[in-house]
């Protein structure tokens, strides 16, 4: 057998391998956000998310992408949720009723002949993979884009649905979806709380008023998002970033000079 043979064997062997996440990106999101490995391509994320010293943060998100009430919360675009008669009201003027039996979990949101459970638990483990916590900030059908969109999404910390910002935290309405509703509530106002005589206000609006790279998409009825700067997400997110990352940085500081108290002729100056 010559090398060229080997080599298209060696080829085609590579491309089954590859193929199926390969393939499945370009036949709708749904397939691509329920097969795809994430960590295969982005191991820093992964590795950044994983192995955080912040375990507690991780937990939470862990908590958050298994709720599946709090999933199909973000899925309808809830502004607030009534725990006493068990209903969402949706930013478009819509209201889900849950049918079904909490104690068995088994029931969905209903909102007329629509019905939602969004979960994340895409193999029916009762447990989110790491693969599949991604999805609670990337999977489109979260934001009301619906499956007919073919790529990720991106939801930054200060989205209007998860820590807040300086026009939106529709969370505080609904911490009883969450756990620890008492303590929760300081967190889903973070970005309401930064932007307004806080330390961080002044590095929070100034990158509140700066565009990042990702789009915002019309979603929920062409609703605009509060981290929204013109047609994109803003920078606003950079602030959460800037002190929960732990990306390592190597700084030099040089201190200016100092006035010479020791020479008696030394020019005067400002200091």
């Amino acid at each position: 057998m010559d090398k060229g043979t080997l080599l298209l064997i060696a080829i085609a062997s590579l491309a089954l391998f590859v193929l199926p996440n390969t393939m499945s990106l370009f036949v709708g999101q749904h397939n691509f956000e329920d097969r795809a490995v994430c960590r295969k391509c982005h191991v820093g994320e992964h590795h950044e998310l994983y192995q955080s010293q912040v375990n507690s943060t991780l937990a939470a998100h862990v908590r958050a992408a298994k709720n599946t009430n709090y999933t199909t919360y973000l899925a309808v675009g809830g502004i607030k949720y009534y725990s006493s008669n068990s209903t969402i009201a949706a930013i478009d003027g819509k209201v889900w009723t849950w049918n079904g039996s909490w104690d068995g979990g088994n029931g969905t949101w209903e909102c007329g002949s629509e019905r939602k459970l969004a979960s994340l638990d895409f193999n029916n483990n009762n447990v989110i993979d790491e693969d599949e916590l991604c999805h609670l900030c990337h999977n489109s059908s979260l934001f009301g884009f619906g499956k007919e969109t073919h790529t990720a999404a991106v939801r930054v910390c200060d989205d209007d649905w998860c820590h807040g910002n300086r026009d939106h935290a529709y969370l505080t309405n609904a911490t009883d979806l969450l756990f620890d509703p008492v303590n929760v509530s300081y967190v889903m106002t973070t970005g309401y709380n930064i932007s307004r005589n806080n330390v961080h206000s002044p590095f929070y609006l100034n990158l509140s008023n700066v565009s990042s790279t990702y789009p915002t998409g019309n979603r929920f009825g062409n609703h605009v998002c509060g981290n929204a700067n013109g047609t994109s997400i803003s920078a606003g997110h950079w602030t959460c970033v800037g002190c929960h990352s732990e990306v390592a940085m190597d700084v030099t500081l040089v201190p200016s000079s100092t006035y010479n108290h020791s020479d008696a002729n030394a020019p005067q100056r400002r200091y």
